[in-house]
C-alpha cells in the first residue's frame, strides 16, 4: 500500500497544467529505508519547485498531508513534528531570494480541505500561539493569511485547483 504522503503529492502533481514546470527533489537514501545507520543525509529544505512562465512565478513547496484536523511543527532541530525545523528554515530561507512564492501545502483530510500557508504566516503563526501544533481553526482565530484550494475527489484520488492556486499567489 502506498504512503498517504506519496500519495498526495501524486495527486497533486497531477493536477499541475501541462505549462508549469515541476521539479521534485529526491529525498534522502535515509527516508526510504527509514534507517538511522546512515552517518550523515541530505535534508530536503522542501519537496517541491514550480515555474509557472504565465507570472514568472517560482514557487517553493513544502506537501504535507494530516489525517486529522491540525498538524504538529518543530520549533527546534531536537523536536519531533509533521513540519521539521530544516523545512521551517529552507522555506524561509528560499524566500529570502526574492520574486518567489514559499510555503506548505496542508491537506487536512479529516476536513477534506486543502490550503496554501505561506512561510510568512507560517512564521507569524508560530510566533503567536504557544503550542506545538495548529489547526484550521487556529488559522482562522489567528487571523492568518491562507488560500482554500479547491479540489475534487474522483473515485479515491484528489485533483487540485492548480489554476486557482496560482493565480491567486502569483507575484506579477
Amino acid at each position: 500500500m502506498q504512503n498517504v504522503g506519496k500519495r498526495f503529492e501524486q495527486d497533486w502533481i497531477k493536477s499541475v497544467p501541462d505549462y508549469v514546470g515541476v521539479l521534485r527533489i529526491p529525498d534522502a537514501a535515509q527516508s526510504f529505508y527509514k534507517s538511522s545507520n546512515l552517518r550523515f543525509s541530505k535534508k530536503n529544505p522542501f519537496d517541491f519547485l514550480f515555474w509557472c512562465p504565465k507570472t514568472l512565478t517560482l514557487y517553493a513547496l513544502e506537501l504535507k498531508t494530516v489525517k486529522g484536523k491540525s498538524i504538529s511543527f518543530e520549533r527546534t532541530k531536537e523536536e519531533h513534528g509533521g513540519i521539521h525545523y530544516h523545512q521551517i528554515v529552507g522555506l524561509e530561507n528560499f524566500e529570502k531570494i526574492g520574486e518567489c512564492v514559499c510555503g506548505f501545502v496542508i491537506e487536512f483530510r479529516e476536513l477534506e480541505t486543502t490550503i496554501f500557508l505561506p512561510i510568512s504566516e507560517f512564521l507569524e503563526l508560530q510566533s503567536t500561539i504557544t503550542k506545538k501544533s495548529f489547526n484550521y481553526n487556529d488559522l482562522v482565530n489567528n487571523h492568518i493569511t491562507f488560500i482554500t484550494i479547491p479540489q475534487q475527489i474522483l473515485k479515491t484520488h484528489y485533483r487540485y485547483d492548480i489554476e486557482y492556486f496560482l493565480k491567486e499567489t502569483a507575484l506579477h
